[in-house]
């Protein structure tokens, strides 16, 4: 099951509010969700954008795809960067295994 974190429309014409959740791909736009990981209110100014920090990382770990939207406010508030220090951290960690020194390494990516 794919699970995506996007945006889901409220209030009324012409005076959007939105919910940042996590959803399955193939459901509608406003229909079930998963989780509710905040709010954004682009009306307000400047505006208002509120995630749980905690819960977007984790979904991101496990795989959900955010939509263009949702990627750019991850960015704005800085949860993004956060995902990104994070999996490179989990990546370097990976490459370096045990009783290899970091000159060995150096060595064998040049060649």
């Amino acid at each position: 099951m794919a699970m995506r974190i996007r945006l889901q429309r409220f209030g009324r014409k012409n005076r959007p509010f939105y919910r940042v959740v996590v959803a399955n791909s193939l459901t509608p736009r406003d229909g079930k969700f998963i989780e509710k990981l905040g709010h954004y209110n682009p009306l307000a100014e400047p505006a208002e954008i509120t995630i749980n920090e905690e819960r977007a990382l984790y979904w991101l770990k496990v795989g959900a795809q955010p939509s263009d939207t949702v990627k750019s406010l991850f960015s704005q508030v800085g949860i993004w960067a956060e995902f990104i220090k994070q999996t490179r951290k989990t990546e370097v960690e990976e490459e370096v295994t045990p009783g290899s020194s970091q000159n060995e390494l150096l060595n064998s990516e040049s060649e």
